[in-house]
């Protein structure tokens, strides 16, 4: 994996320099670097899930330390930067920053953070998914994060995401297996459907929560950014990136535990 971060490095060193201060532009008016340290947070929580189920709290500093490398935000936002010079040309860079330097663009980075945020109160997020339930369907307020969902397939692209992330955990774990890669991936399948309904419940919950605050036309406004060529541009970099870091993440993960396994077994 630093060799797959040294690459991502390397190939954002040989864009022009205009290009590269596009990226950087666009990159801190989405606040990546905040979000990259949410992500870090929320991998620790995963740590401390993975040290009681998976290895009965036997992980210690040892675990504790390859987690924290594991999410080096140096990296994970790299992996972002990279997927957006692959994926937005020039014009786009500067119209999805202009978006995003917006009042409105302002507006929405900071809703998303805190409420992400809030989603580490399991309280909140149960508070969150009951609000879901509630919510009538024919208001405009649930039509309309229903139509930001569907404008950004979030729902099958976070469902094929969280499966291939899980594959590569399962990798990560049993990298020495020579357990037929079809059969692992046969499995997993068998819970896509459980997958979507959980996935769909949490997409509503946490943006019915995160959006609250934006009235109509600004709702409106954000799907009509969304539905533009720039907004497509980004929303596929985006699931580029995240896609590509969170394989990352999950497989050395999986290794991970399995080193801790291995050394608890000798």
């Amino acid at each position: 994996m630093r060799l797959v971060a040294m690459c991502a490095v390397v190939t954002l060193w040989v864009l022009p320099a205009y290009a590269e201060d596009r990226i950087d532009r666009l990159a801190q008016a989405m606040n990546l670097s905040k979000y990259m340290e949410i992500l870090a947070s929320e991998g620790d929580t995963q740590r401390l899930e993975l040290d009681e189920t998976l290895l009965d709290n036997t992980g210690g500093a040892f675990f504790e330390a390859q987690v924290a490398d594991i999410y080096d935000t140096v990296w994970m936002q790299a992996q972002i930067t990279e997927a957006l010079a692959r994926g937005l040309t020039e014009t786009q860079l500067d119209q999805a920053a202009l978006f995003f330097e917006s009042d409105l663009g302002q507006t929405i980075v900071t809703l998303e953070y805190s409420a992400r945020q809030a989603f580490s109160d399991q309280a909140i997020e149960d508070l969150a998914r009951d609000s879901y339930r509630s919510v009538a369907r024919d208001s405009m307020r649930f039509e309309l994060v229903k139509e930001y969902i569907e404008v950004n397939d979030l729902i099958d692209q976070n469902v094929q995401g969280a499966l291939s992330y899980d594959y590569n955990f399962f990798k990560g774990l049993d990298h020495n297996s020579i357990r037929d890669d079809t059969d692992l991936l046969a499995e997993l399948l068998e819970q896509q459907d459980s997958m979507t309904v959980e996935t769909t419940t949490w997409l509503y919950s946490f943006l019915l929560m995160a959006y609250s605050p934006l009235d109509e036309a600004q709702m409106r406004e954000n799907i009509a950014f969304s539905r533009t060529e720039t907004g497509q541009a980004l929303n596929a970099a985006l699931f580029d990136g995240f896609d590509r870091m969170f394989d990352g993440i999950s497989y050395r993960l999986g290794a991970a535990v399995a080193q801790v396994l291995q050394g608890s077994d000798l």
